[in-house]
């Protein structure tokens, strides 16, 4: 089985610093085979240049065990839009946002420009969802419904607050898949996978935020089928990465 870790942060942070290296070696400790960074703090709301060329050089480091997610703030306009294709055509896979650090709402038009070049180079955007008031679920399902085409990823299953919303909201549009970490509890995972189904939710560990191992631990403890554990883990990432049919 190929693991994949869904989603975590690499670089000098405000409150968390986490190098290539280090990511890597606790993949190595709990077998996760890949995982898509992403920049952190500064690097999402100001410095998105300097973040997405720090994720580009880890890629071309270790270009078999990272893929890296670019980060744009929707703010900045066309400025934005520039920097996300030119992190695309250096090699990023997708792009992720954070709305309640970045300071939009997630269905804001301001999003609008940076899902149209999602849409475009065929790329999956991830969300970190949960805080109120700007990234909440169904805000997030209101704009996956204006792009069936993007794979959106619901970060963090909507983290404790609002895990009642996930479902809900996830079932307005299937182009919304839910990522695992933090918060969630077991129950909250298994629920999701048999309202949504198995190919529609992502492992993930907001490594350094949480531990690559207790947030595995979660996932096995759900208690999955082999084949849907499976998909959960990695091959629905790989699907969304273009490396694999997912099913």
């Amino acid at each position: 089985m190929v693991i994949v870790d869904a989603h975590c942060t690499i670089g000098h942070g405000r409150y968390v610093t986490l190098s290539a290296e280090a990511l890597i070696a606790e993949m190595d400790e709990v077998g996760i085979a890949k995982a898509v960074v992403g920049p952190v703090h500064e690097h999402m709301t100001v410095y998105n240049r300097e973040g997405n060329d720090y994720i580009l050089e880890a890629v071309r480091c270790y270009p078999e065990r990272l893929v890296g997610f670019a980060t744009v703030n929707p703010w900045y306009g066309q400025v934005a839009v520039d920097e996300l294709e030119r992190a695309l055509d250096a090699g990023l896979r997708g792009v992720t946002l954070n709305s309640s650090l970045q300071g939009f709402f997630i269905h804001d038009e301001l999003v609008h420009p940076i899902m149209r070049v999602a849409e475009e180079r065929r790329v999956p955007v991830y969300f970190h969802t949960a805080t109120p008031i700007h990234a909440l679920p169904f805000q997030l399902a209101e704009l996956a419904q204006c792009y069936p085409a993007v794979d959106v990823i619901m970060g963090h299953v909507a983290a404790a607050d609002y895990w009642t919303d996930v479902v809900p909201s996830a079932s307005l549009s299937n182009n919304i898949y839910v990522e695992t970490s933090l918060r969630s509890g077991v129950g909250t995972i298994r629920q999701t996978v048999d309202a949504l189904g198995a190919n529609r939710v992502l492992f993930g560990s907001s490594a350094p935020e949480s531990s690559m191992g207790v947030e595995l631990a979660k996932i096995r403890r759900v208690g999955l089928a082999p084949w849907a554990e499976e998909l959960v883990l990695g091959r629905n990432m790989l699907r969304l990465l273009g490396e694999g049919t997912g099913t």
